[in-house]
């Protein structure tokens, strides 16, 4: 892991790590019983463009340069979901 819990300015990035050559940030999200559970509504369009804002300052600040990858770890009523490419996948 290179970073948890990264903040610039208002913007924040739960996890940050590379797999292999590839930088990936990873989303954490945690939901009870009765909570909103569909990871479309956990991934809105908004939510998608603070992280998207989030990473790309991140890159500037880096200065990484290379394959990027938006991942999503839900925990869900005590069950734990990985979820590659989530930015793509919903």
């Amino acid at each position: 892991m290179l970073e948890t819990n990264w903040r610039f300015k208002h913007l924040e990035l739960d996890l940050i790590g590379l797999d292999g050559k590839v930088l990936v940030f990873v989303e954490v999200k945690l939901r009870g019983k009765r909570e909103c559970v569909e990871i479309h509504k956990i991934l809105s369009k908004e939510k998608k463009q603070r992280l998207s804002r989030a990473a790309q300052a991140y890159l500037r600040i880096s200065g990484f340069e290379g394959e990027i990858r938006f991942d999503l770890v839900t925990f869900i009523d005590n069950k734990v979901n990985y979820i590659r490419d989530a930015f793509w996948n919903y």
